[in-house]
């Protein structure tokens, strides 16, 4: 299995370095409009072939590409500290556009994972672009927030974080919500274990548990300019998911047919991931007040979308 990474920076790299560690596929590629940067970031992550499952790298063009089962997709203008995600729409909109075509032009069909971000609007544009069904679509979508949320729980409560079953769901960024009133400990609901938990834990711990989640990567971006290590272990993780056909649930963010009266709107919940891309979309239990939560993060990206439908001529 071949996977390509359009856009080899600090995610792309990350990506690649995290896939290769787990022997995630048998050859990656590696594409940048900086030919001499990806050529390097393949150079020196295939010095490493001594210590893993060898694998074929390349670095270069797209021409490299040829024949990929996945083309993953991080191009694109970084997000500066204090600034949106839905703020770099119209960039990165065209960058992936042109990823997309690009890519199509050398391998057929693959599955598409966008990283790019507002990922979430930007997974509808590749889903456009491409012309693909959209379970070959794929966004990272939540799949980093979860992550984040459930090390925020562990750490507070002094759990192993892979023991903690809670996920964010709708837009990756500031509207998302908490799926609280499913989120469990071994099979225990949370809210029950916090209640029969020894600490002294505050009234609005979730509140703050959920923030906290929320503008990690703010914080993360003002301290060090970017965020790449967690974006690429969770990448790979997806990688792993669709080349192992394992089925597994990922919170990643696809274009949803309908949703509360919206039409192909892409937001992320539990998605069964296999070798086709997207599965099954989970029916996730929602409190009225999550539901509501949901609704508007989702009429979010849609607005968004219809925006740079306007604005761009895009059908």
């Amino acid at each position: 299995m071949k996977v390509t990474i359009v856009g080899a920076g600090m995610v792309g790299s990350s990506i690649a370095y995290a896939s290769m560690i787990k022997g995630v596929a048998r050859e990656i590629a590696l594409v940048d409009i900086n030919r001499e940067l990806a050529k390097g970031q393949a150079m020196d992550l295939s010095h490493g072939n001594a210590y893993v499952r060898p694998m074929r790298i390349h670095g270069g063009d797209y021409d490299v590409s040829s024949d990929s089962d996945v083309v993953v997709i991080t191009a694109g203008r970084p997000q500066k500290g204090g600034e949106s995600r839905l703020q770099l729409l119209k960039d990165n909109a065209r960058i992936v556009k042109e990823a997309v075509a690009k890519s199509l032009s050398y391998s057929k069909e693959p599955v598409f994972i966008i990283v790019t971000n507002p990922v979430d609007v930007l997974t509808w544009v590749a889903w456009k672009a491409s012309g693909l069904p959209r379970n070959r679509i794929v966004g990272s979508g939540t799949t980093l927030d979860t992550a984040r949320l459930r090390q925020s729980i562990a750490d507070h409560c002094q759990l192993d974080p892979r023991n903690v079953h809670a996920y964010v769901l709708g837009e990756h960024g500031d509207s998302e919500i908490v799926n609280w009133s499913h989120a469990d400990i071994a099979g225990i609901p949370l809210t029950d274990f916090c209640r029969n938990c020894r600490r002294d834990c505050e009234a609005d711990l979730f509140q703050k548990l959920f923030e906290e989640t929320k503008n990690a990567a703010y914080k993360i971006i003002e301290k060090k300019g970017s965020t790449f290590y967690g974006i690429g272990l969770a990448v790979s993780k997806v990688l792993s998911t669709i080349f192992n056909n394992q089925h597994s649930v990922l919170t990643v963010s696809s274009v949803h047919p309908e949703f509360e009266g919206l039409k192909d709107v892409p937001f992320s919940v539990p998605t069964i991931l296999g070798r086709e891309g997207v599965e099954r979309i989970l029916k996730v239990g929602l409190s009225s007040a999550e539901l509501k939560g949901l609704s508007n993060s989702a009429g979010i990206i849609a607005n968004a979308i219809k925006n740079l439908r306007d604005e761009e001529g895009l059908a």
